[in-house]
């Protein structure tokens, strides 16, 4: 719940003017919570973070996770704009094992993507090892050989090629309740900041389509993995130290399609 502090407020009202739900309103030059809407708060933390005083709290503690303003350097958004187009997708990986603690650090910074009124649905599970990761693909095989799905995966596994897994030394799976507001969407843009925190450690990255496929049709994987009903898997990442480096940047084929009215 948000409770203002009106020792320390001084009635800038900047709160007032960031507030999506219009929870917190103006009354006799400061500002006041409409406790009858404060039960649709969508813990966006905007008002706590515009308070130029610290007068905001949310249950009892500061909505801020330092008092220290960040800075952003005058080039950060060239070395954004560079970052963004020299990212490639990796899944040829040195034997090097992958930290934990970047993988943890990286899905922890993810809780601050962008989520629908923050319900933030993204769970994860980390299945590190090349020989955890054999055993996986040893069920997807066996149930591709059985069903006849997907047989470029069995050829291509056949001339050394894992289409699934790649070298990989780690993977990262991302679930959600499926009658969350947006699913899909909401782990897509949690795993795109992990994946970009990662890469920026020096870590290769590949976004998983038939391991999040496969995680959600092998009964093995299913049984192994033991998320709850009514629950899917709506992304993956393939994690490693990258064993090549590329030297330029690539041209797209494809580029946008903009319209601007």
């Amino acid at each position: 719940m948000i409770r203002i502090n009106y020792d320390k407020c001084v009635g800038c009202l900047r709160c007032t003017r960031v507030c999506i739900w219009t929870i917190i309103e103006a009354r006799d030059g400061r500002p006041s919570v409409l406790e009858e809407k404060a039960v649709g708060c969508a813990k966006c933390m905007h008002c706590g973070i515009v308070c130029p005083e610290g007068a905001i709290e949310f249950d009892g503690a500061p909505m801020m996770i330092s008092e220290d303003k960040p800075l952003v350097s005058d080039t950060f958004a060239e070395d954004l704009e560079t970052f963004l187009l020299t990212r490639r997708s990796y899944r040829d990986f040195r034997e090097e094992p992958v930290d934990p603690e970047l993988i943890r650090h990286a899905l922890e910074t993810a809780a601050w993507a962008p989520s629908a009124k923050n319900q933030h649905p993204a769970k994860y599970i980390v299945v590190q090892g090349r020989e955890k990761l054999k055993k996986l693909m040893d069920e997807i095989l066996a149930y591709l050989q059985e069903t006849g799905q997907s047989p470029e995966v069995i050829s291509e596994y056949a001339r050394g090629n894992n289409m699934v897994l790649g070298k990989a030394d780690t993977v990262i799976l991302a679930y959600a309740r499926d009658q969350a507001i947006n699913p899909a969407a909401d782990t897509a843009l949690a795993l795109d900041y992990a994946d970009l925190m990662l890469q920026s450690a020096g870590l290769g990255t590949c976004w998983a389509g038939y391991l999040t496929r496969f995680a959600n049709t092998v009964p093995a994987l299913k049984e192994y993995f033991g998320i709850p009903e009514k629950y899917s898997f709506y992304g993956g990442l393939l994690v490693g130290w990258p064993s090549e480096e590329y030297l330029y940047i690539p041209e797209r084929v494809k580029r946008a399609d903009i319209i601007m009215k």
